[in-house]
């Protein structure tokens, strides 16, 4: 699938408002995260290796767009509610050494969204891959294959609970195609639980005008 076809569907997805911020992690050489910036969003590309980004930030400078890139271990997002929307759109989640590390990196997305904000991951479809793999290549196991963790949906949807964040909706591509066994791809979308302003005590105004009041009468 070519990135306008792939951002149009993060488009479809996600309700990203103008100039909205995103983060696009693990983006590799940015592809993704240029045509996001290209569509008017404020798009920051997180990525652990450094030589693909090079060429990305080139590409952004020549093109004078509003992307940026950070060389980092997505296990160590230190953002605090800075991002209305998190795309995940490599599969690098499963690509680290175990489940901690990926309840990690989901912690820090949930640390890093706004209240309200969502995630979209492309992830392989487990299901697909059993039944289409060579005999052998999968380890039922540790549910790795070639290295890669993949996740069935139980197994995906328990993950960002850990992480505090809950599973809104699944399709089996960009299209708004329905997910099932015969979907090689498990396209995941959800959110960060909006947080409630705290309430206001009622009185709090009268109590805060009295020691005012109080304070200035002892001057």
């Amino acid at each position: 699938m070519n990135r306008q076809a792939q951002v149009d569907g993060v488009e479809r997805y996600i309700t990203l408002e103008p100039r909205a911020r995103v983060l696009d992690l693990a983006c590799g050489s940015g592809r993704q995260t240029l045509e996001l910036a290209r569509r008017g969003y404020r798009v920051l590309g997180v990525d652990s290796a450094e030589g693909p980004l090079a060429e990305a930030r080139a590409a952004a400078r020549q093109e004078r767009l509003n992307a940026h890139f950070l060389h980092t271990d997505i296990r160590q997002i230190s953002y605090r509610g800075e991002f209305d929307a998190v795309v995940n759109l490599h599969s690098s989640i499963g690509c680290l050494p175990n489940d901690r590390d990926h309840l990690r990196v989901l912690e820090g997305v949930r640390k890093g969204l706004k209240s309200g904000g969502r995630l979209l991951l492309d992830m392989p479809n487990r299901e697909w891959l059993m039944r289409h793999s060579d005999p052998g290549s999968f380890d039922l196991q540790t549910g790795r294959r070639a290295g890669q963790r993949v996740y069935a949906l139980t197994e995906l949807k328990a993950l960002l609970e850990r992480a505090g964040l809950e599973c809104l909706e699944v399709w089996g591509g960009y299209e708004g195609e329905a997910y099932g066994m015969d979907s090689p791809r498990m396209v995941v979308l959800a959110q960060r639980a909006a947080e409630a302003a705290p309430r206001r005590p009622k009185d709090e105004g009268l109590v805060s005008a009295i020691r005012i009041k109080g304070r200035s009468k002892g001057r």
